[in-house]
């Protein structure tokens, strides 16, 4: 039997994106083994402290912060990356974890590093189609790599499993009319659900009012708009004017009650809003953020295009009127083809991994268990090379 629990450690935030997975992971881990001590390192960044503040778990916040691209800024992120280096080995001393699991970006970075410096076993999600610099990094001493997307896997060769994106199981719970009453929507009607994820997205709020202000929405439909809390007040103004059945929130914290209304959804493509809307058959048209590098967002909402669950539109910030009609042309059938709908549904939970919580938390405690065995193993070996030698009749020494 064993005296105590597993002490499992989560590095990673900054964006409701890298948190979300890793506390469905943790949800897992304490349903299979409910003795396990789970904790977060996380970022400064105060949604880090608003998302977990809402769980039961500590964070232990670190000095990481994001590189920038002027040079000017390197100097003061090189000290914060040698800074969240000590201050991870320092709650690596208090909480003693088996396993370090990197959540992706660059609050996992410095913490996953330190860990693989001193020997910890370490493990690395990566629910993007294209793996970001951080990961690619701290994958090579990683062992183990857990995808989303079957494409990612030839980036990390034999460690990656395909498991999918973690999603918490309290996304897919929610009834339809609980959710209705809970957020104040017309029961009588569909409803649209336009989100931005966690911090909202400016261009896609304005693509929306922009199309419903010069299109409207049919009789049948109304929208909840969840806009970031940067654009609400400009939103929620905009909506007064307008001739549309609406509720607008900044946020909402129990995004099951959004999926369980949602008819159909405009949203970003990042890899948690993908997967959840997946696991919750939400039909979706993708506007996939247009400044990243690597453009995988663009590559996630064709993953889901190509598999008949989502269409795809380009928001162009430098041509918003482009941007919007472009909208408009792509929600105008959808919104008047319940059948095509139903066939999106239906493709959307196909493609969706429900289970990969539960799958990315075993591959956790098989590290965790491995590890456990390597330091008794180390333990047996110290005490019978300190074991006192006793004698036999010749004379000889034995231990």
């Amino acid at each position: 039997m064993r005296e105590t629990g597993n002490r499992i450690l989560l590095a990673g935030g900054g964006t409701g994106g890298h948190l979300y997975p890793g506390l469905a992971v943790a949800e897992a881990m304490l349903e299979a083994r409910p003795e396990t001590a789970i904790a977060f390192l996380t970022t400064r960044g105060a949604l880090d402290a608003e998302i977990l503040a809402e769980t039961p778990l500590p964070a232990l916040p670190i000095a990481a912060r994001p590189m920038q691209k002027a040079p000017w800024t390197w100097p003061a992120f090189l000290w914060s990356l040698l800074q969240a280096g000590f201050q991870s080995r320092r709650r690596f001393r208090r909480f003693c974890p088996e396993v370090v699991i990197g959540l992706g970006g660059y609050g996992s970075y410095p913490a996953v590093r330190a860990a693989q410096r001193i020997g910890l076993a370490t493990m690395v999600l990566n629910p993007d189609i294209v793996p970001g610099r951080a990961n690619r990094r701290l994958a090579r001493r990683a062992a183990i790599v857990c995808c989303q997307f079957a494409e990612t896997l030839e980036y990390f060769g034999a460690k990656a499993r395909l498991t999918g994106c973690p999603i918490r199981p309290s996304l897919l719970g929610t009834g339809r009319a609980e959710s209705l009453a809970a957020l104040g929507l017309d029961r009588r009607r569909r409803t649209l659900l336009v989100t931005g994820a966690s911090s909202g997205a400016r261009t896609v709020n304005r693509a929306v009012v922009r199309m419903l202000r010069q299109e409207g929405l049919p009789e049948a439909w109304q929208v909840l708009h969840l806009t970031g809390s940067l654009d609400y007040e400009t939103v929620a103004a905009a909506y007064k004017e307008l001739a549309v059945p609406a509720v607008v929130r900044a946020y909402v914290h129990r995004m099951g009650l959004a999926y369980a209304v949602a008819d159909l959804a405009v949203a970003r493509a990042g890899a948690s809003t993908v997967a959840e809307l997946a696991a919750a058959g939400v039909p979706t048209v993708f506007m996939p953020y247009p400044f990243h590098r690597d453009q995988h967002q663009m590559r996630h909402g064709r993953a889901m295009e190509m598999q008949g669950a989502a269409v795809v539109v380009q928001d162009r910030p430098k041509d918003q009127e482009s941007t919007w009609r472009d909208l408009a042309d792509a929600l105008r059938p959808l919104l008047k083809d319940e059948v095509r709908l139903a066939a999106m549904r239906a493709s959307a939970l196909r493609a969706a991994r429900p289970h990969a919580a539960e799958a990315v938390a075993e591959a956790v405690f098989d590290l965790a268990d491995a590890a456990a065995r390597r330091r008794q193993d180390a333990i047996r070996r110290d005490v019978d090379n300190r074991a006192p030698a006793t004698y036999t009749s010749t004379g000889e020494a034995t231990r």
